[in-house]
């Protein structure tokens, strides 16, 4: 008894030290039987404010943002930049600014895509900060980054995620005058900015991601035999039985947005051979599978 009691001491100490996206990937990998595939995602190109106009810090935003969810978010896989990559690039925008959910939602399909990443950086501000002991603070100066991460979800094109962050850092005299002077911000600043808010905004975003179940997609039939946009990228086996969910009726919301609704459950296919980011699959239940909305792992 007393055994028992020091381990389950211990585990909840661990628990705690990990923090609370650890908990959460045990509490789903739980849910899931012990097992939950990996959810594939995608970077939009960034979208700068106009009067950032830097490019470094787009290529350092979008490296520092992938490379800390590739780390930190085991449950995530970041695709790399290629053919696929670029055709996701090339999503137009609507007149509004916002990115065309429907492009968004085909393309995403035919990747296999759980959510496409868009990163806004605003301009960086100059400002004041007092800091030291209460009573004996210094005003010192600082630059101020604002950074916006959203993610659509590929299969309604709703938003899944939407946080904006805003950090300073402190400058040196000489910092603060450059900055004044050029308007612009050494990249070494630049840097520390993101240094600060790319941890913070990652790691809400992979809580959130953590509380989202797989969804895998058919693109192609032939008689019984599906073929799925994943594979042992995100951890598909021979094997595992599908769930199959029809297509709802889409619905048109503010601002023109077209979301699609997932309707119910139509049938099961059992994947048969795996590839990298491919898989094969039979139904064994259901018919007129191949107009599926998406697929899920079955419990």
């Amino acid at each position: 008894m007393k055994g028992i009691t020091v381990t389950g001491t211990l585990l909840a100490a661990c628990l705690l030290a990990a923090g609370c996206a650890t908990t959460e990937m045990i509490a789903a990998d739980i849910m899931a039987n012990g097992r939950n595939l990996r959810k594939k995602m995608a970077f939009l190109p960034t979208v700068n404010d106009p009067a950032c106009g830097d490019q470094h810090i787009q290529t350092a935003a979008r490296t520092q943002l992938k490379t800390f969810l590739s780390r930190r978010c085991d449950r995530l896989f970041i695709l790399d930049p290629g053919s696929p990559y670029k055709a996701i690039e090339k999503i137009p925008r609507l007149a509004s600014g916002h990115v065309d959910k429907l492009t968004l939602t085909k393309l995403g399909r035919t990747q296999g895509l759980c959510a496409v990443l868009e990163q806004r950086i605003g301009p960086i501000e100059l400002v004041t900060e007092k800091h030291g002991i209460w009573g004996f603070r210094d005003t010192c100066p600082a630059a101020r980054l604002s950074l916006r991460l959203r993610a659509y979800e590929v299969e309604t094109a709703s938003v899944l995620f939407d946080d904006t962050i805003r950090r300073t850092v402190v400058l040196s005299e000489d910092e603060r005058d450059d900055a004044t002077k050029t308007g612009q911000y050494d990249n070494e600043i630049i840097n520390r900015l993101l240094g600060k808010a790319i941890p913070e905004i990652g790691k809400k975003l992979c809580r959130r991601m953590y509380k989202e179940s797989w969804k895998g997609y058919i693109t192609d039939a032939s008689g019984n035999t599906f073929t799925l946009t994943a594979g042992k990228d995100v951890g598909l086996a021979e094997g595992d039985v599908l769930e199959v969910f029809a297509m709802g009726e889409p619905i048109r919301g503010h601002g023109g947005h077209i979301y699609l609704i997932p309707g119910p459950k139509m049938g099961e296919i059992k994947v048969t051979r795996v590839q990298w980011d491919r898989a094969e699959a039979i139904g064994i239940v259901g018919s007129d599978l191949e107009k599926s909305n998406c697929v899920k792992l079955k419990p």
